[in-house]
């Protein structure tokens, strides 16, 4: 950690919250090379809470079935391991605040629906990327925000509404309130998590466009992927109380990194748009 606050920070806390147990387990079990789709759905099944989402999630728009989802087993078969995986973390996500307000449920949007958004781009844009790997990432990207949300729910409460009421960014509100903002935070989260680096660098640097030429290429292209999904669901008012002002793809190195322009902004917020209306599911009760 090179910023000193952030040291004293995580060393005065040391409570940097745990992957939810559920998806930690899922998460070695598939890293295993004898992982089977039954192993899976032995450990899913001991939260029911999940696998009820992840069938909700499954019978939803986000994936257009014609046929009723009805079990576990069933959606291992026609979602595949990895998809699933990622739904299990989509559904244990929320289980990582400690209470769960106005503030939790707009970060909670916010992250959600990130996620199904970067896999969508990850599909649609020029490049290589991998769909999979871009869900996950923008799922946790905004992790070190629930850090300072359990830690700090007054302060950070204060940073929400400096948000709004002053149109600043949460890096600058974050800057000036902690002295670092919730990408360096959720970088060390990341590694807590023993999660890999690609995903560590997308937590860390997804605020730092000016950063991404230091990183290796696969970071540099899904960490600008992110920046991408996540300012454009800043724009349409996703995981806010109201859509943000018009953004500058010129100003954020990410969107010229992934060969956007101004002109590509309306297209691009649209197919956005479009994502998050089908990803409904993913942040809904029950």
């Amino acid at each position: 950690m090179s910023n000193p606050k952030l040291r004293q920070y995580v060393d005065k806390i040391g409570d940097i919250p745990p992957m939810p147990d559920v998806a930690a387990k899922v998460l070695r079990t598939i890293e295993s090379e004898d992982c089977s789709a039954n192993d899976l759905r032995k450990i899913i099944e001991r939260d029911p809470a999940v696998v009820a989402r992840i069938l909700k999630v499954a019978n939803s728009a986000l994936y257009g079935f014609t046929r009723q989802i009805d079990t576990l087993s069933h959606a291992l078969a026609l979602l595949g391991m990895q998809t699933v995986k990622n739904l299990v973390l989509a559904a244990s996500l929320r289980q990582v605040f400690t209470r769960f307000g106005l503030m939790e449920k707009l970060l909670f949007e916010h992250a959600s629906i990130t996620g199904p958004v970067a896999h969508r781009l990850a599909r649609e844009l020029s490049g290589k990327f991998d769909a999979e790997e871009a869900f996950v990432s923008g799922l946790l990207h905004d992790l070190g925000q629930i850090v300072l949300a359990n830690n700090h729910r007054e302060e950070y409460e204060a940073v929400f509404a400096r948000t709004y009421n002053q149109n600043i960014g949460f890096v600058e509100a974050e800057n000036a309130t902690f002295g670092f903002h919730h990408g360096e935070l959720g970088g060390e989260v990341a590694r807590r998590w023993q999660l890999s680096e690609l995903q560590e660098h997308v937590i860390r640097y997804h605020h730092e466009p000016e950063m991404l030429s230091e990183l290796p290429e696969d970071s540099q292209r899904l960490t600008a992927l992110i920046t991408v999904a996540s300012s454009s669901l800043t724009l349409l008012g996703v995981g806010r109380r109201s859509p943000a002002e018009m953004l500058d793809p010129e100003a954020l190195g990410a969107w010229e990194l992934l060969g956007l322009s101004v002109d590509d902004v309306d297209g691009v917020v649209a197919l956005c748009k479009e994502e998050a209306e089908r990803a409904g599911s993913l942040i809904s009760e029950g």
